[in-house]
């Protein structure tokens, strides 16, 4: 019985230092398009239960602020972020993209009206990094990437794990780095009607149906 115990014990602390490795993501969503609209949504899609992301979006602080106060909200959920972050890259209405993922609008306006600093803050981060480019993905003591191939980022992510990769490191699902993009459902799906374009949204429906992404891309 002991033994069983401590093997649980053990389990339990490789589960959560497994799932502990943080990265940090800079970028611009409307600047950087492509990678918040297709190559992130990827990374997640293969690692996002293995990392948690810090995210310092850069640009105008009308717009960056609210962004990072809707990932504040969806901390913890690495597929609602790249889901919002995407809807967003994607150009469609801000109303729009917090109704799809949830997001409590009394607690977002609320980080709003008080999250001025954090614009300042992620500039400062961002500076000190001196790389006057974006999108950068910083990986801890191993340093930064950026201005890579779509498939360089995850690879160089999957370092953090040394041996113990998971299995989205060791098959990835396909990448496709063409030209064209096929439409694919969303990372998330929810039983709600948002509506997308000057209409108001329904922020109160709160009920999620998660589903995996499509493949949208081939591999190296």
């Amino acid at each position: 019985m002991l033994s069983i115990k401590y093997i649980f014990i053990l389990a339990t602390i490789l589960k959560y230092s497994y799932s502990a490795y943080v990265i940090s993501i800079y970028g611009d969503v409307y600047k950087d398009e492509k990678f918040f609209r297709y190559t992130f949504p990827w990374i997640i899609d293969n690692i996002g239960g293995d990392i948690y992301v810090d995210y310092f979006m850069v640009g105008s602080g009308r717009y960056s602020v609210p962004q990072m106060c809707a990932l504040k909200e969806l901390k913890a959920n690495t597929y609602l972020q790249a889901q919002y972050l995407k809807c967003e890259a994607e150009g469609k209405q801000s109303e729009y993209c917090l109704c799809e993922t949830g997001i409590d609008p009394k607690k977002f306006k609320q980080c709003v009206a008080s999250g001025g600093s954090m614009a300042s803050s992620a500039a400062a981060k961002f500076s000190q990094l001196g790389v006057d480019t974006t999108p950068i993905v910083e990986i801890g003591p191993r340093g930064t990437v950026f201005g890579v191939d779509d498939t360089l980022y995850l690879k160089k992510i999957c370092t953090i794990f040394g041996e113990n990769q998971p299995r989205g490191c060791l098959k990835p699902f396909d990448c496709n780095q063409t030209e064209v993009y096929p439409d694919k459902k969303a990372l998330a799906q929810f039983d709600k009607t948002c509506v997308d374009g000057n209409q108001s949204c329904d922020l109160s429906t709160t009920t999620t149906t998660t589903t995996p992404m499509t493949n949208v891309f081939e591999n190296e």
